[in-house]
């Protein structure tokens, strides 16, 4: 996908931009089974030393039921993918870098049963093309959804809440994304996972916290989960120190505080 000014800066500061293969799974109008087509990413998002994932469908109790608000965001208009997270019945959050403009999000659409186990036409797609607003200062945009059967894609799957405080350094987050290891299997499914880490550095810069959470292109704008309060701290979006085999040193997302402020511009 095009690189955005924010990506630039990120450079600047010392982060790594991999030009690295992902799987691409864009539906049709109707979701029919089809291959992975190579896709080049420039997203930065990294494995921090062993690969530690787990499906969704393996998670339980609340963990389980906030990871059926993320899903997997089809982006034909620059032949891409992200992940992306309900914070309202219809409204998702998503990385700048993702979706940067309304004609970006032309024919944009998420998958929140994208999971293991659930047959490609299984899958349930919602339109969500309509452009709310996007921050590049912070990586983020907000796209708003259709109803698919008469029902909200929230009022399936409910809505994260975004934390009013920041992650303290060391303590433990989950990251829910979409993704596989195709750099170890290049015809994998990404379908959703739990990524288990801690907080590296709560103040890793103005902008962004740090944490040992496994990532991987495809998983950016994903949301960063306490596992004490199972609130949103931070929107991932990029990764540090990444290789040519898609492994580095540590992820980083917004903080908690400026995604909150964000949403409160759009009423949320």
């Amino acid at each position: 996908m095009a690189a955005k000014k924010l990506l630039g800066a990120m450079l600047v500061m010392g982060l790594t931009a991999c030009g690295s293969v992902e799987p691409m799974d864009v539906p049709d109008a109707e979701p029919q089974p089809q291959p992975h087509d190579a896709l080049a990413s420039q997203e930065s998002n990294v494995i921090v030393g062993t690969l530690n994932w787990v499906s969704a469908t393996s998670l339980s109790g609340t963990q389980r039921t906030k990871s059926l608000a993320v899903g997997y965001l089809s982006i034909p208009a620059v032949g891409s993918r992200c992940t992306a997270w309900l914070v309202s019945n219809d409204v998702v959050i998503t990385n700048n870098h993702c979706v940067g403009s309304s004609s970006e999000a032309v024919g944009a659409r998420v998958s929140f049963n994208y999971e293991d186990g659930v047959a490609s036409a299984s899958r349930v797609w919602y339109p969500c093309a309509t452009f709310i607003k996007t921050w590049s200062s912070d990586d983020m945009t907000a796209l708003r959804c259709s109803a698919v059967n008469g029902q909200l894609p929230g009022q399936v799957y409910g809505f994260l809440t975004v934390s009013s405080t920041n992650a303290a350094t060391s303590s433990t987050v989950y990251v829910v994304n979409q993704n596989c290891d195709y750099y170890t299997t290049p015809s994998c499914t990404p379908t959703k996972k739990s990524s288990p880490g801690k907080v590296l550095n709560g103040s890793y810069s103005t902008t962004d916290i740090s944490y040992d959470a496994d990532t991987l292109g495809g998983s950016s704008g994903s949301p960063v989960i306490s596992t004490s309060t199972n609130q949103v701290v931070a929107l991932h979006h990029i990764g540090v120190g990444g290789n040519s085999q898609g492994r580095g040193t540590a992820n980083t997302g917004v903080k908690a505080t400026r995604v909150k402020a964000r949403l409160a511009e759009i009423g949320l």
